[in-house]
């Protein structure tokens, strides 16, 4: 009996993507008056093996996981969030940005969408978009929690 390549593709293109609890149970806590939350989504598969690293304020705290979410809670102001994509990565035709600026309030969630863009000649960049909560809900509750470094939401 021969081996089948299919299960082979399969089990290498998953094993990129996030496996830990679905966002429509991991995320139905309230944010605590003290706190804001920070949801970092990637909802594309596009270019699975492009996983490079979020920060908040300088700080590393997880890899961008293709079907997969990252969920931090923070004290609320000012943060910058930021994707480390490689040096060589462009975003010629993408739209986003690789750090974006936020005013996190008290007691909400903010949600970003980390986008792939793919480059003409170098690897692919990871861009932010900043989407309305009821989207980012929407989008997140398929999804699956990626390990992080930044508290559990």
């Amino acid at each position: 009996m021969g081996l089948r390549p299919g299960i082979f593709v399969a089990a290498f293109l998953l094993a990129g993507c996030a496996s830990g609890p679905m966002g429509s149970t991991a995320l139905t806590d309230n944010v605590k008056s003290n706190t804001a939350r920070l949801v970092v989504y990637r909802s594309s598969a596009l270019g699975f093996a492009i996983q490079p690293s979020y920060s908040v304020d300088g700080r590393s705290v997880g890899g961008s996981q293709a079907a997969g979410f990252l969920a931090c809670d923070l004290p609320p102001g000012r943060h910058e969030v930021a994707v480390n994509n490689l040096p060589l990565s462009s975003n010629l035709f993408g739209q986003g940005s690789e750090k974006v600026s936020l005013d996190l309030r008290a007691g909400s969630t903010t949600y970003l969408s980390a986008q792939p863009q793919m480059g003409i000649i170098t690897p692919g960049a990871i861009t932010l978009i900043q989407v309305a909560e009821s989207q980012g809900r929407a989008d997140v509750a398929s999804l699956h929690q990626s390990n992080s470094s930044c508290g559990k939401a």
